[in-house]
């Protein structure tokens, strides 16, 4: 009788730490939770401003439904990492107005990270649709959600067709966006 009254009491002892463990690892993941909602993209304003720039402009004949987080199974902040000095814009009379410093790289390159993949056709709601769900033909592009920054003066963003892929940057000018340059990932 002893023997089966010490048995109940190990399994109340067993069941009480997997009790207290489960909790335990609760405690722990809710931090993590809370930590990877905090560090999603906000949307701003300006760059809605921007993604209706980029998609009722008759330079982009079709644009995907949804954006873009990656290219070639990497994060698009990775290939940040591979324009030299960021000078994505060596083609310019006067390159340097395109030159990021740091703080500037640092602040896209963590916007780039934080990127969710977003439909389109809920960020920008007239016209409705605008998008499309497949991507037939050679027409098309997948574009990212752009970046906007030094004060809303210039804005980036990633674009990619069936053959190459590219950084876009863009200037505002006279109110409008205008495209500056571009900057290149990959080309078939």
């Amino acid at each position: 009788m002893f023997a089966i009254f010490s048995e109940k009491i190990v399994r109340l002892k067993i069941s009480h730490q997997l009790g207290v463990f489960l909790l335990i690892g609760l405690f722990l993941l809710a931090p993590t939770e809370s930590l990877r909602s905090q560090s999603k993209k906000t949307i701003d304003p300006l760059e809605i401003e921007v993604l209706r720039h980029i998609i009722m402009n008759d330079t982009i004949p079709t644009v995907f439904f949804r954006t873009t987080i990656t290219e070639m199974s990497q994060p698009l902040a990775r290939h940040l990492f591979y324009l030299s000095d960021f000078d994505i814009c060596s083609s310019l009379v006067n390159p340097d107005s395109a030159k990021l410093d740091k703080e500037e790289r640092d602040y896209i390159v963590e916007r780039f990270t934080t990127m969710e993949v977003m439909n389109i056709n809920k960020l920008i709601k007239n016209p409705k649709n605008y998008t499309v769900k497949k991507l037939e033909g050679q027409n098309w592009f997948v574009i990212s959600m752009p970046v906007v920054f030094r004060e809303g003066e210039y804005a980036i963003y990633y674009s990619k067709s069936e053959f190459s892929g590219q950084f876009v940057l863009m200037k505002k000018i006279g109110g409008s966006w205008i495209d500056v340059c571009y900057s290149s990932v990959y080309v078939e």
